[in-house]
């Protein structure tokens, strides 16, 4: 039973006297007597005063509690914030990396058409001899490459 259901039987039935019946009866017409409904209103009184005593403390627990939580989001947006700048600020430097990467491979791709050219027009001026042994017994070409060369120019 709360305390506002403990104060209304008190009333009803301690705090009432009915002219001529007992306490609590219906009969007659209600009519507090002094002593006992003043120290009722005392009782109720101090039992508010206490109640809200309780309630005030709870609040300030309350607001020290909300106080505290408010620091904490406080804290989070700024982390928050500076989250979200350094993933812009990546974003942005990995945007400018993929542009740098993308003329690096064009250059490359351009430098090895290039390596590729130079590698075939290399190849144009070898001559390739036909005849001649790759080898001689003496291990030296000088010789047979000088009369052979001797052999073409009279032609």
């Amino acid at each position: 039973m709360g305390k506002v259901e403990q104060w209304q039987a008190k009333l009803s039935f301690d705090g009432c006297r009915r002219k001529g019946g007992t306490p609590g009866t219906p009969t007659g017409e209600a009519q507090m007597e002094e002593g006992s409904s003043d120290a009722l209103v005392r009782s109720m009184f101090l039992d508010l005063k206490s109640s809200l005593a309780g309630i005030d403390a709870k609040l300030d627990h309350l607001t020290e509690q909300m106080d505290c939580i408010r620091a904490r989001v406080d804290e989070h947006d700024a982390r928050f914030e500076q989250l979200e700048s350094c993933t812009s600020q990546l974003e942005d430097e990995g945007r400018g990396e993929r542009e740098r990467l993308l003329q690096m491979e064009r250059v490359l791709e351009v430098i090895r058409n290039k390596n590729e050219d130079l590698e075939a027009r290399s190849r144009r001026n070898n001559v390739k001899m036909l005849g001649l042994p790759e080898t001689t017994a003496m291990g030296r070409m000088e010789e047979p490459l000088c009369s052979f060369l001797s052999h073409l120019s009279k032609f």
